[in-house]
């Protein structure tokens, strides 16, 4: 199931010492479950775990709590300077470079080493309608709006109302994450920890069972029943649709709409043969400004910003999304398709008239006409959401709205993003 390329280590600068001791170049792996060990010393600063990330995005982190005595007596510090690290391979993409990074405790993150390698796609499910149509965005990019005109397509089913912005497929696929993590079905056979602790079986409490590849009932518990409990999430989500479908007067769409995440659209296109994706993006620069201003308008700090120290820091851990967002696009580019909110705004027709070809549905110019007609009924969850005097208002806003030392955060973190989808820097 996964296959390692290339192992990649140093002492990442300001470390005393670092190794990767496993995984190995040319090691070959019979399930999704992919160990990492090794250890890392503290250099200027003391260090508090090691995360693996993968396209920017954290998957995996691990404490340092391996007692590794000779290396330590090596270095002079304490024993507990290993790591060991049971990540779900699921989370990587078929062809995946893991990035490992030490922290420390004023935060810092610290490069020692990485893992290239593929790892085997999900088995995929019937081409039958309805096939996934998948938003993929963060937040404040026009996904209300776009899921609106998508809904009056006949050939579209989108779920009301759009205020929740459902996440059918989304749900499935973190449940099936949750239910095909090793340290998670490994519990069946070692319990570990208390059996009165309510999240037991999800592996995230007490020591992490270690599954063995040579063991058969292990390698069918990391394959096998990987590939029946896709099925199973699978059937979820077709279930509901078909309800869905029948309560829509009967309609029989070619696909269902949602807004997804870069991680549920992944898996979910590997769930499903006739899966499209559409990559809805919006200047970041003013999506941050959007997304403020949204939060200041209902008093909250959403869309992540709650974990920020600030707003300076909150832009700047938008950094590795950004850049997960143009490695997935350049993943998939191929079969996917660009809506940049600006053009859904100054001129929809042809945009959706791009979108409903690129869909290979009826793209009449009376089609699109009805579409944006539908935008003339009433939809108080747009007038709710908005936070310019009207859409056209809100391009460019980040020059007004943003002061130099946030849209400096917006260069550091923006730069690469910005340039892929076509913004001017």
């Amino acid at each position: 199931m996964i296959d390692v390329a290339e192992v990649v280590a140093g002492d990442g600068g300001s470390l005393a010492a670092a190794e990767l001791n496993a995984p190995a170049a040319g090691d070959r792996f019979p399930t999704y479950a992919l160990e990492v060990r090794g250890l890392a010393v503290a250099g200027r600063e003391a260090l508090t775990a090691v995360e693996l990330a993968s396209d920017g995005l954290v998957v995996g982190s691990a404490p340092l709590d391996v007692e590794r005595p000779r290396a330590a007596a090596a270095h002079g510090t304490g024993d507990r300077i290993g790591f060991r690290a049971l990540l779900n391979g699921l989370l990587l993409p078929p062809e995946f470079q893991l990035d490992l990074r030490a922290i420390t405790v004023t935060g810092e993150q610290v490069p020692f080493g990485a893992v290239r390698g593929r790892r085997e796609r999900l088995p995929a499910g019937s081409d039958a309608p309805p096939q996934p149509l998948m938003l993929t965005t963060l937040g404040r990019t026009g996904s209300m709006l776009l899921q609106r005109l998508l809904e009056a397509h006949p050939d579209i089913l989108v779920l009301r109302p759009h205020r929740y912005e459902q996440r059918v497929a989304g749900y499935w696929v973190e449940v099936l994450l949750a239910l095909t993590e090793p340290s998670g079905y490994m519990r069946q056979l070692a319990p570990a920890g208390s059996l009165d602790e309510p999240r037991w079986w999800l592996g995230d409490e007490g020591p992490a069972a270690r599954p063995d590849p040579d063991d058969p009932l292990h390698r069918w518990l990391g394959r096998e029943a990987v590939f029946a409990l896709a099925e199973a999430c699978r059937s979820r989500i077709d279930a509901l649709y078909a309800e869905a479908a029948a309560q829509a007067e009967g309609r029989e769409p070619r696909y269902f709409a949602e807004k997804h995440t870069l991680r549920s659209a992944a898996l979910t296109s590997e769930l499903y043969p006739g899966a499209r994706e559409v990559f809805l993006v919006r200047d970041f620069r003013d999506m941050v400004a959007s997304i403020l201003a949204f939060n200041r308008k209902r008093g909250v700090r959403g869309f992540g910003e709650g974990a920020a120290a600030g707003e300076v820091d909150y832009v700047d851990r938008l950094a590795g999304w950004a850049r997960s967002l143009v490695r997935s696009y350049e993943r998939r580019a191929g079969g996917a398709h660009v809506v940049r909110y600006e053009d859904l705004v100054v001129d929809p027709a042809a945009t959706l008239s791009a979108l409903l070809a690129y869909l290979e549905v009826e793209g009449s110019t009376g089609t699109v006409s009805r579409m944006r007609e539908a935008l003339a009924t009433e939809m108080p969850e747009l007038a709710e959401h908005g936070t310019a005097a009207d859409p056209a208002a809100s391009i460019g806003r980040w020059r007004s709205d943003l002061g130099d030392e946030l849209q400096q955060a917006c260069a550091r973190s923006f730069s690469e993003a910005l340039a892929a989808f076509g913004y001017e820097p």
